[in-house]
């Protein structure tokens, strides 16, 4: 197991940057394939950006990031005190449909869910956490 890398983030769609920036850096530091750094890269986006325009964190709000390798997969976790909010819990769109017939919003989750090999969460004192896993190898 690498030695997990965690920062503190202010609850900021302007930092968004700063947050994908750390997650390229350690990346880099322990050289994860393109294509995976892609994805990981792509997850952590898409969920921080939810956290920043819809989680209801206080003004003055943090997430935390944590970043670790255990054997082949990656492993990430973030918190924050915004409102308590399962994104398991979410539908999945029906992607079948129609533009015009489907419901707006969902399909970042449904992103975040196909790139992922497990996902979970749990609240508690005060934090919601999410924890995703990705491979760190291509697909059989």
């Amino acid at each position: 197991m690498s030695k997990p890398r965690s920062a503190v983030f202010p609850v900021e769609l302007s930092r968004l940057s700063d947050v994908i920036h750390f997650v390229d850096v350690w990346s880099g530091d322990i050289c994860l394939e393109s294509s995976r750094c892609y994805s990981l890269r792509l997850i952590v986006d898409e969920l921080v950006s939810n956290i920043c325009r819809y989680g209801s964190v206080p003004a003055g709000g943090t997430m935390t990031l944590t970043l670790f390798q255990v054997g082949e997969t990656i492993t990430f976790e973030i918190r924050d005190s915004g409102v308590p909010f399962n994104p398991l819990d979410v539908e999945e769109p029906d992607v079948s449909c129609s533009l015009e017939e489907r419901s707006i919003g969902g399909l970042g989750l449904l992103l975040v869910r196909r790139l992922s090999k497990e996902i979970t969460y749990r609240h508690e004192d005060g934090q919601n956490i999410l924890t995703v896993v990705l491979d760190n190898r291509d697909d059989p």
